[in-house]
C-alpha cells in the first residue's frame, strides 16, 4: 500500500515537474521569437496579419450590427417575471426591480458574449488566411536553428497552409462551441462569471496552441489524431505559447501585427530546443 503512494507521488511530482518546464520553455520561446525574427530577416512577415485583420473586423462589425439588440430584446421578454395587473406591495416592487435588472444584466452578458466570439471568430479566420504565412514562417525558423533545408516548394506550402487551415478551422469550431456553452451556463448563473472568464482563457490558450505547434508535427508527417497527441504530452508548452499569443492578440492593433507570427516562430524554437534536450540525455 505504502509503496503504491509512493509510485503515485513520484508520477505525480515529475508530470507536474515536466509541465512547469514545458510551461517555461514555452514562454521563452515565444519571447525570443521577436529578436529572432528581426535578427533572420523574417520582421517583414509582421505586417501581413495587421490589414488583414482590419478588413475583416469592419466586415463582420457590418454583418452583426443590429443582431445583439434584438436578440437581447427577445431574451429579455422570455425572461421576464410576470407582475399582476395593478398588483402592488414590497413583492411586486422587487419583481419590477428584478426585471430591471435582468434587462441590463441580460444584455450586458449577451454584448460581451458576441463581442467574445466574434474577437475568437475572427482570430480564427485570420489564422486561418494566414496559414500560408505561418506555414513559411514556421519552415523559415527550423531552417535557421537546425540546419536542415526544406527546398521551397509552392505545392508543399500550399499543402502545409491547407493543413493549417483544417486544423485552425477545426480548432475555431471546437472553441466556439465550448464557449457557447460556458457563456449560456454564465447567462443563467451570473455568479458564476470569473470562473468562466478563467475558463474561457485555458480553452483559447490551448486552441490557439495547437494550431502553432501543429505547424511543426505537420513536417514531421504527423496525422492530425496523431498532432492531437503530441499536444498533449506538451500540453505545458503549448497553454504557455497560446496564454502569451491570446493576451497579445487583446491588444488593439498590436497584438495582431506581432502575436500569430511570434506565436508560430515561438512553437519551433519550443519543440527544436526540447528535442536537443531529449537527445543530450545520457542514456
Amino acid at each position: 500500500m505504502g509503496s503504491g503512494k509512493g509510485s503515485l507521488s513520484l508520477s505525480v511530482h515529475l508530470c507536474a515537474m515536466g509541465f512547469l518546464k514545458d510551461l517555461g520553455s514555452g514562454f521563452s520561446g515565444f519571447f525570443r521569437a521577436f529578436g529572432f525574427a528581426m535578427g533572420n530577416g523574417m520582421g517583414w512577415m509582421f505586417l501581413v496579419p495587421a490589414l488583414l485583420w482590419l478588413l475583416l473586423a469592419f466586415g463582420l462589425y457590418q454583418v452583426v450590427h443590429g443582431f445583439v439588440d434584438q436578440l437581447g430584446a427577445w431574451l429579455g421578454a422570455y425572461l421576464e417575471i410576470p407582475v399582476a395587473s395593478g398588483e402592488q406591495g414590497w413583492w411586486s416592487d422587487l419583481k419590477a426591480f428584478l426585471n430591471g435588472a435582468r434587462e441590463v444584466l441580460v444584455m450586458l452578458v449577451l454584448k460581451l458574449a458576441i463581442g467574445y466570439l466574434l474577437f475568437v471568430a475572427n482570430k480564427y479566420i485570420v489564422l486561418i488566411l494566414l496559414s500560408p504565412l505561418l506555414a513559411y514562417a514556421s519552415e523559415r525558423t527550423e531552417e535557421k536553428l537546425t540546419g536542415r533545408d526544406f527546398p521551397f516548394s509552392w505545392g508543399q506550402l500550399m499543402k502545409d497552409a491547407l493543413r493549417g487551415a483544417l486544423v485552425a478551422a477545426r480548432n475555431g469550431a471546437l472553441e466556439v462551441g465550448i464557449s457557447i456553452v460556458i457563456w449560456l451556463v454564465t447567462l443563467f448563473v451570473p455568479i458564476i462569471a470569473p470562473l468562466s472568464f478563467i475558463a474561457l482563457f485555458i480553452v483559447s490558450a490551448y486552441f490557439y496552441g495547437f494550431s502553432m505547434f501543429d505547424y511543426v508535427f505537420e513536417r514531421r508527417r504527423m496525422r492530425i489524431g496523431e498532432s492531437v497527441r503530441a499536444v498533449n504530452e506538451r500540453i505545458g508548452a503549448v497553454l504557455s505559447n497560446g496564454a502569451l499569443f491570446s493576451l497579445l492578440m487583446k491588444v488593439p492593433l498590436f497584438g495582431i501585427l506581432f502575436a500569430p507570427v511570434m506565436a508560430s516562430i515561438g512553437a519551433v524554437i519550443t519543440m527544436v530546443e526540447r528535442e536537443r534536450s531529449i537527445l543530450d540525455r545520457p542514456v
